[in-house]
């Protein structure tokens, strides 16, 4: 875990780190976290951290354990794939809503698509996400309707991406690259009648890997 410069947002970084931590695997589910160990390693004061555990408990990530810090919450498989279903239904709406309106300025979208290749290309998975929830943030902004993006993404922080380095996992974070630079043309061109039908395959194309990674791991615990 990498240390956290001290500003104002400390809350903030906290938050983000953890839970990129959380939802790449790479914190599994089950682990503790305790406010004293925390602000040991990453080198701050103890209020940011509590500040970042108690909102991804808000967030369900994580699950206050009486006098032992918090635990990173398990999400079911039934959990996981309401999540996806939901996830489909609101962001192929709120995309079909931008293409229909249009967009000026959509700079920051190929950044973030730009950001995302890069990440692929040298095989940094925890940057991969931040720029993918980064890229699925900005889409929503630009739909405006902050109430819906604010849904969609507090789904989308609730998920675990179980799967993401396996081979299949590996394979769709690169196929999911063209993806998002398509995303941008049919924002551009106004394909509409493209764009339910290409959201909702970017979105439920990395359901069976996450279901095939949970299923793989039940099947361990068993043996």
């Amino acid at each position: 875990m990498q240390l956290v410069s001290g500003d104002a947002n400390l809350r903030e970084k906290v938050v983000h780190q953890l839970r990129i931590e959380i939802v790449s695997g790479e914190m599994p589910p089950g682990t503790v976290c305790s406010v004293p160990s925390l602000a040991r390693t990453l080198g701050i004061s103890t209020t940011p951290i509590r500040e970042a555990l108690l909102q991804l408990t808000s967030d369900g990530l994580l699950q206050p354990m009486r006098n032992r810090g918090f635990r990173v919450v398990d999400p079911s498989l039934d959990e996981l794939r309401g999540i996806f279903e939901v996830r489909a239904q609101l962001e192929t709406s709120a995309f079909r809503k931008l293409v229909r309106m249009g967009a000026e300025n959509l700079s920051e979208l190929q950044a973030l698509a730009d950001a995302i290749a890069a990440s692929v290309e040298t095989g940094d998975v925890p940057r991969y996400l931040a720029a993918d929830r980064a890229f699925h943030a900005e889409l929503l902004a630009l739909a405006g309707n902050e109430v819906l993006a604010d849904i969609v993404l507090r789904l989308r922080d609730r998920m675990r991406l179980y799967g993401i380095r396996s081979p299949h996992g590996l394979a769709r974070q690169k196929s999911s690259v063209p993806e998002h630079y398509r995303i941008i043309e049919i924002i551009k061109q106004g394909l509409e009648d493209e764009a339910e039908a290409l959201m909702a395959s970017h979105i439920m194309a990395w359901e069976p890997i996450f279901t095939e990674a949970i299923a793989q791991r039940n099947a361990q615990a068993t043996n």
